[in-house]
């Protein structure tokens, strides 16, 4: 009995669909309509990555562009600030001015008492024209200069 219901039942259901064939067309046209949506969303999403990335590949060149010639321009402010502030320029804009290199004499120096940093040498004066420049030490110096004030004694001395 159950094997004769269950024939029945497979019957009607293959007169079911005997009877509209359009079920199969309709869950074919489905199964493929899916199928071309989910292919459509993924080459959407495809482009619109694409889309980002070239353009932020074309953000980054123009950027790298602007990076080149602001690098440029800065190296030509750097040059123009070292020619405005070459020794040779300043001094011929002094002159300019109506002034002249002090001369040794005209230097006068300040010493300041507590002044908060080490004590620092004064610059060595410029020798005069056509003198020459010797690198004694100052002991050196000191036994030239006692040698020629005091009076020669000893072997060889005239005293």
């Amino acid at each position: 009995m159950m094997r004769r219901a269950y024939a029945a039942y497979t019957d009607q259901v293959l007169r079911a669909f005997k009877q509209a064939p359009w079920r199969t067309q309709t869950q074919a046209v489905a199964a493929w309509s899916v199928t071309l949506l989910i292919i459509a969303v993924i080459g959407g999403l495809y482009l619109a990555v694409a889309s980002r990335a070239g353009t932020a590949g074309r953000d980054l060149q123009r950027y790298e562009a602007e990076k080149t010639e602001l690098t440029r321009a800065n190296d030509e402010l750097r040059a123009k600030l070292a020619e405005l502030r070459s020794v040779t320029r300043l001094a011929n804009r002094a002159r300019e001015l109506g002034f002249a290199p002090a001369q040794p004499d005209q230097v006068e120096y300040v010493a300041v008492n507590n002044y908060p940093m080490a004590a620092q040498t004064a610059p060595a004066a410029a020798p005069a024209p056509g003198a020459t420049r010797t690198t004694a030490s100052l002991g050196d110096w000191l036994t030239e200069a006692l040698r020629h004030w005091l009076p020669q004694t000893g072997p060889g001395g005239g005293g």
